[in-house]
């Protein structure tokens, strides 16, 4: 088979890589593309292949004498045949036997018959495409000579050593011939390609070319036979075994057809799937706002019970969720839990008494243990929705110590979820700088001199060193000001002044 072939009617087809197959499966692997496209390189390379084509085109008639015409003419008929009935690919890519004819024709009549049954073939080929294009054209006639002329020039150098006396050696000789000229063309193909598109010219052949080294060896050891049968019998055994190849179409088309049919079928597969992706998407991202939103409500209502401590749950998740990201945390996931995690910190309270809860005195040993346990409550609250499991686990570690002398598990260090650590010190600063009916709040400096010396034993070291370098622009907030909850991730807000939004 021929991807316009190995002649390689490498013809270039829409855009940079080549159809299905890529082919004209052993000659002529096309990638139609526009002139006005081109960059001027590929321009350049273009005009360069057609002058070096030209010349050894017209090189070729003085190299040596023409013999058989009646034979090469019926070759040349048969070439253009097998490009008349090449078989349509997916994106105007063609798939046909020619390539057999050109080492055929290389073989028997030398450098003048393999030139003018290269021309043909890319003329012919050239009218079979839907987009005429002269560039197109150019490249092709240039590329296909050039590669005929070289695998000619071969076989002048071996005819002294007798290797075309043997039908096997011949099949052989056919093979290298089409291996040959596959060389030539896919890597001119190859070349052009990359100066079209931009991309490593190593990266465009490994992609697209490959593959067809096995069609250019085979279809070349069938030219091969054919000059053994010519040798033998004559023209009309050429035409005679020419006939099942050309016929072959046929069978060819059936298959290629099922496979364009398949192709668009999964491409409208793909394309259904895509969009089915984007909608899930936005749906799953509709429903994690809507859950974010229904526990930024919960949390509203806690604030209602709690007036003292208004806001507080908003402000330590926003600074949670700065400190995360000063630490490097990038995944969304990750970050919606400890956002979620410091937002509902304080959820098992709604298990505490007001009388405990609102007391405006020192509370008692009894009511202090009591007190403790909310932590443990707000574990089993959101533990029980798979959604919030992650979230339930910073809920329950938020008062341990990075000394060990926290509750209610007393872990230690590493131990304690890197969520819960970071709101731990999120949530001292908010407390040490927050108004109480018992105390006034001190003042951000007071608040991040007390965070460093307790760097160590009750903070995360790591986590420390993050706050400091998020606490220039925590200086300068308005901690008396309303901060709305991100009912959206932070993260995910395009507002560049949106609350929580860290320094990356």
């Amino acid at each position: 088979m021929h991807t316009t072939g190995v002649h390689a009617p490498c013809n270039i087809m829409r855009g940079n890589r080549l159809p299905l197959s890529g082919i004209r499966v052993a000659a002529d692997i096309a990638v139609e593309m526009s002139a006005h496209a081109l960059r001027r390189s590929a321009e350049w390379f273009i005009v360069t292949v057609f002058v070096l084509g030209s010349a050894t085109f017209t090189l070729a008639f003085f190299a040596e004498p023409l013999h058989d015409p009646v034979g090469l003419a019926v070759t040349v008929a048969l070439a253009a045949l097998a490009e008349i009935l090449a078989v349509r690919l997916h994106h105007d890519g063609r798939a046909s036997v020619s390539v057999v004819s050109l080492v055929l024709s290389a073989m028997v009549w030398g450098l003048p018959g393999v030139a003018l049954v290269s021309a043909v073939i890319t003329v012919t080929g050239w009218f079979s495409f839907s987009s005429r294009e002269v560039p197109k054209l150019a490249f092709n006639f240039g590329q296909h000579n050039l590669a005929a002329f070289i695998a000619g020039v071969a076989l002048v150098q071996i005819r002294p050593i007798e290797l075309l006396d043997s039908p096997v050696a011949m099949l052989a000789v056919g093979a290298c011939v089409g291996l040959v000229i596959f060389l030539m063309t896919s890597n001119a193909v190859a070349l052009v390609m990359a100066l079209a598109s931009g991309n490593s010219y190593v990266a465009v052949y490994r992609e697209n070319f490959p593959w067809l080294i096995p069609h250019y060896a085979g279809l070349g050891a069938l030219g091969g036979g054919l000059a053994a049968a010519y040798d033998i019998f004559g023209v009309p055994g050429v035409v005679i075994l020419s006939l099942p190849l050309l016929l072959s179409r046929y069978s060819m088309k059936q298959v290629l057809d099922q496979t364009r049919e398949n192709v668009l079928r999964l491409e409208k597969s793909n394309q259904q799937l895509q969009g089915a992706y984007i909608e899930i998407r936005s749906m799953s991202e509709e429903l994690s706002s809507a859950y974010t939103g229904t526990l930024e409500s919960l949390v509203a209502a806690l604030d209602v019970r709690d007036q003292e401590t208004k806001g507080h749950s908003v402000r330590v998740a926003v600074h949670s969720l700065d400190i995360a990201q000063m630490l490097g945390i990038k995944d969304e996931q990750e970050l919606a839990t400890i956002y979620r995690g410091a937002l509902m910190h304080d959820v098992g309270k709604i298990g505490v008494p007001d009388a405990i809860l609102l007391k405006p005195a020192k509370l008692t040993e009894e009511e202090w243990e009591f007190m403790k346990r909310h932590s443990a409550m707000g574990y089993k609250i959101l533990a029980a929705v798979p959604y919030l499991r992650p979230t339930a686990k910073i809920v329950l570690a938020h008062h341990e110590r990075w000394d060990g002398d926290g509750y209610p598990r007393r872990l230690k260090a590493e131990d304690i979820p890197l969520g819960a650590r970071i709101f731990a010190l999120a949530d001292t600063y908010d407390a040490i700088i927050s108004d109480r009916p018992y105390r006034k709040g001190q003042t951000p400096d007071a608040a991040l001199a007390e965070i460093l010396r307790c760097a160590g034993s009750q903070f995360d070291p790591r986590v420390v060193e993050a706050f400091e370098a998020a606490f220039p622009r925590w200086r300068e907030e308005d901690h008396g000001a309303n901060v709305r909850p991100l009912y959206l991730p932070a993260w995910r807000k395009k507002d560049k002044d949106a609350p929580g939004r860290a320094a990356s």
